[in-house]
């Protein structure tokens, strides 16, 4: 019973350092139909929309608690979403840091994240050109396992 206590506990604990992990380093920039960057000084998306998004994600992100190098990895997904907040297709990400196996485990966990919290329903419909793509950085440097 101890046992399964601290198994919970410590995967809680691993969720909440992930969420505050995110809480900072996970940004999302749009681009437009062309490809182009939007304009750096018009407002993208308000802060709420972003943590909305966010908090969806990390919400979801399930982590195992034995990497020992999670904290040198670094992902960068590329979203294509539908009007309605689904995701089209299968996200592509590059991922650099820690080694092969954990780069894996971490990449499938927030690719499985990315998608399971969809539909994203918080992005405002009226600026759909604005998030129709957007860029997401997860950053795990300060993970503590």
């Amino acid at each position: 019973m101890l046992r399964s206590l601290c198994h919970f506990l410590k995967a809680i604990g691993t969720l909440t350092i992930f969420t505050i992990v995110f809480a900072f380093p996970l940004s999302v920039h749009a681009e437009t139909k062309s490809g182009e960057k939007s304009d750096p000084k018009a407002p993208i998306l308000t802060v709420a929309v972003i943590d909305a998004m966010r908090n969806a994600i990390t919400n979801r992100f399930v982590l195992p608690g034995n990497l020992k190098d999670a904290a040198s990895v670094h992902l960068r997904f590329h979203v294509r979403l539908d009007r309605d907040g689904r995701v089209i297709g299968t996200p592509d990400m590059v991922v650099s840091g820690g080694s092969e196996r954990t780069r894996k485990i971490i990449a499938d966990a927030a690719l499985r994240a990315i998608i399971r919290a969809a539909p994203y329903a918080m992005l405002p419909k009226d600026k759909y050109d604005v998030w129709k793509e957007v860029i997401l950085n997860f950053d795990a440097s300060q993970l503590n396992l």
